[in-house]
């Protein structure tokens, strides 16, 4: 499902990255933009998956052939969450700890800040070296990242809600 974070952030980009990884009951649905037709995979199917050295990659083996999914990939930490146990060469401990080291933004609300930048809304967190005080920079940032939803005269929640496999901040703040 393509939410408003994941169609005003990621769409911005139009590039591979649309790519869009989607659950399934018994596996995933790799959908690859600009008419690719999606391609269903069972768990089943797979014979190996692991991460690659640098850990932005999932590198997944099926018969003869690998297939790569990127962390720029829409539902890619949504993915890394689900992969099932039987995969011992699959580093579950890297993801449980990346997951536990994320922190709130308070800009869009979702838990998925790290090295100092949203994964979901690609803005920075306010800190007290800002120029601006925390609500006013907060503000700003918020109307730029809503202004589409603004714009068209739609209504903002005024809760976040969960985003491809990150968590909602329930003490997260609009400030618009």
């Amino acid at each position: 499902m393509i939410t408003f974070l994941t169609q005003n952030v990621f769409y911005k980009k139009l590039t591979s990255e649309l790519t869009e990884i989607e659950l399934t009951q018994n596996g995933f649905i790799v959908d690859k933009p600009f008419g690719s037709k999606p391609k269903a995979f069972d768990w089943n199917e797979i014979q190996n998956i692991y991460f690659s050295q640098n850990k932005k990659e999932v590198i997944i083996e099926i018969s003869n052939k690998q297939i790569v999914l990127k962390n720029s990939n829409i539902g890619w930490y949504e993915f890394i969450q689900n992969v099932p146990s039987k995969f011992a060469s699959f580093d579950f401990n890297y993801v449980k700890t990346f997951m536990q080291s994320l922190q709130p933004c308070e800009v869009c609300g979702i838990i998925a800040v790290t090295d100092k930048v949203c994964i979901v809304c690609e803005n920075v967190p306010w800190d007290n070296e800002k120029k601006k005080n925390k609500s006013e920079y907060l503000k700003a940032k918020q109307l730029k990242l809503f202004s589409p939803l603004l714009k068209a005269g739609k209504p903002i929640k005024q809760h976040a809600e969960p985003e491809h496999g990150f968590q909602a901040d329930k003490n997260w703040k609009l400030y618009i």
